[in-house]
């Protein structure tokens, strides 16, 4: 009992530290040529998946800003898109890709790039409760917006 209650103090304890020890981010910077995508459904319904991705990655980090911490940029390269009977066939993936850039003026150490795909199956979560995968259509609000939440999601995690 006194083992149980000692180990539970101390994570507890611990807890507060950990939440203090991610990585504090000083700005957003997402662009996108839409012109490079190369699907002509996504460059004309995804015209503002620049600013609508940065706002997402914002709303996620807004308690871990600081004016030294690191500076994310982002460019979206490619966003495909396909319909459901496109994606269960494999004929053709609903993605987007781009480039994450971490880097940081005041800690050497706080630097990352990498390639990052999202898929429709990421985005799963991100779609209103009772949707079925089977019926989804991608020229809608409710496909964009769990594209985007997924995109900006990941690249939270990996930060």
């Amino acid at each position: 009992m006194i083992r149980t209650t000692l180990a539970l103090t101390l994570a507890l304890c611990a807890f507060p530290a950990l939440a203090d020890d991610k990585t504090k981010v000083r700005t957003v910077d997402v662009e996108a040529d839409i012109s490079a995508i190369s699907n002509p459904a996504a460059a004309a319904y995804w015209t503002n998946v620049a600013d609508d991705v940065e706002n997402a990655i914002v709303a996620r980090i807004t308690d871990r800003t600081a004016d030294d911490g690191v500076k994310i940029s982002v460019d979206i390269s490619e966003v495909e898109l396909a319909n459901a009977f496109e994606n269960i066939t494999n004929v053709a993936d609903t993605r987007m890709v781009g480039t994450v850039n971490i880097s940081s003026e005041t800690d050497n150490s706080e630097f990352n790039s990498y390639e990052l795909t999202v898929s429709v199956n990421e985005a799963l979560p991100y779609f209103p409760p009772g949707t079925t995968v089977v019926m989804i259509q991608r020229d809608t609000p409710e496909y964009y917006k769990a594209m985007v939440e997924a995109f900006a999601n990941a690249v939270i995690e990996r930060l």
